[in-house]
This record gives structure tokens, C-alpha cells and sequence, in this order.
């Protein structure tokens, strides 16, 4: 069952940042990812490590993001 969670977890986690959006949209993709990735880690779905790699690949997504709209760079 505990497994089953997981995967159902990952997998939505993973649509959602794969999930286009436009420029308006990207900072709250990002904020739905890290609370997705906070969840999963309360509910034991997840370690910390699996934890801290959803989260840099959410950051990482947002800053490649704000690059191509011209930002930050």
C-alpha cells in the first residue's frame, strides 16, 4: 500500500513539472512542487535525500525558466 502511495506521489509530482505553463505561471508551478515535495516527505513517502532532489529540480526548472524569458542572467 505504502508503495503504491509513492508511486501514485511521484508520478504526480513529475507530471506537474513537466506540465508547460506559461510566463505568468511559472513562480506558482514552482511553489506547487516544493508543497508537493514538502507532503510527500511528512507523509513518509520520500526521504530527505529523494526530498532535497525534488526540490533542486524544481529550482532548476525556475531558474533555466526565468533565463529563457530574459531574466537573470
Amino acid at each position: 500500500m505504502r508503495e503504491a502511495q509513492r508511486r501514485l506521489a511521484m508520478t504526480a509530482w513529475r507530471k506537474l513539472f513537466t506540465l508547460a505553463v506559461n510566463e505568468t505561471r511559472v513562480e506558482d508551478k514552482y511553489f506547487m512542487l516544493l508543497k508537493r515535495a514538502d507532503e510527500m516527505e511528512r507523509a513518509d513517502l520520500i526521504t530527505s535525500e529523494e526530498w532535497r532532489k525534488l526540490v533542486q529540480q524544481a529550482g532548476t526548472s525556475l531558474a533555466s525558466t526565468a533565463e529563457c524569458m530574459g531574466g537573470a542572467g
